[in-house]
């Protein structure tokens, strides 16, 4: 994450965070600087008809690294979602904002940033796109390689938010060991249908092939609406903020149509 020592990545398979006794041996036994708690269990229909399981990797996790980090002198770094927001706004919400979680998933992961404690880095963030794995802009590009139109949801306004981007401002954030919530995504709230137009457009496809649809009522868990964050926190820590997403498209839809020519 940064340049400044070695960086030891835990999987799934290394690594129980829902196990006291683990969490405590591995922060133990690798002796970090900083910890950061990137593992949560993000089904949010799956959490609804297993709230017993969000709750051990959502909210009781962040309270066993918190403790581990507090015996070694680590600091925490603790990821957070937009989700806990009831998504009533009509402009982004800032840190200090009343929160309002709309199912378990949200609720888990609300108690979790109290779970991480007063002196954890906890970082909102949203609609996160990997790199190094397949993202909505790999997602999109698919589909518009076949025929007709390509069905894109217009019904949740957010910031997507490239991991590449967000990765060196959790190395600063962690560096100043700052404590408290701090909002990271990458500018400009829009929707998947809009996002769909711009992967489109830049990719050299038709936008007019997006079709919107509204958001899927079926689905066991309500989503906020609208659950942009205004990342107000970096702007007073002088932070320079994160790059407008629509930059990070151009760079991933030109690395997507690369591996697809190579």
């Amino acid at each position: 994450m940064t340049s400044t020592g070695e960086v030891v990545g835990l999987a799934r398979t290394e690594l129980d965070v829902t196990d006291r006794d683990e969490v405590h041996a591995a922060v133990a036994a690798h002796r970090p600087a900083v910890v950061v708690n990137c593992a949560a269990w993000t089904d949010v229909d799956g959490c609804e008809v297993d709230s017993d399981r969000a709750r051990r990797a959502n909210t009781e996790a962040p309270g066993f690294l918190r403790e581990a980090c507090e015996a070694t002198g680590a600091h925490l770094v603790h990821i957070s979602t937009d989700y806990v927001f009831d998504g009533e706004a009509s402009i982004p919400y800032q840190e200090d904002d009343p929160t309002g979680p709309l199912g378990v998933y949200a609720s888990t992961k609300l108690d979790g940033e109290t779970a991480a404690g007063p002196a954890a880095t906890v970082v909102r963030t949203s609609w996160l796109q990997a790199s190094d794995a397949p993202s909505m802009v790999d997602h999109f590009i698919d589909d518009l390689e076949g025929p007709g139109e390509v069905p894109a949801s217009s019904g949740r306004r957010a910031n997507p938010t490239f991991v590449d981007d967000l990765v060196p401002l959790l190395g600063l954030l962690a560096a100043e060991r700052h404590a408290g919530v701090v909002h990271a995504t990458n500018a400009g709230t829009t929707t998947w249908a809009s996002f769909a137009r711009l992967v489109a457009a830049t990719a050299g496809y038709d936008p007019g092939r997006i079709r919107e649809t509204l958001q899927d009522g079926s689905r066991l868990a309500r989503r906020p609406s609208f659950s942009a964050l205004d990342n107000a926190v970096l702007r007073e820590l002088g932070h320079r903020p994160l790059r407008h997403h629509a930059e990070a498209v151009a760079e991933a839809v030109g690395r997507a149509l690369a591996a697809r020519s190579g």
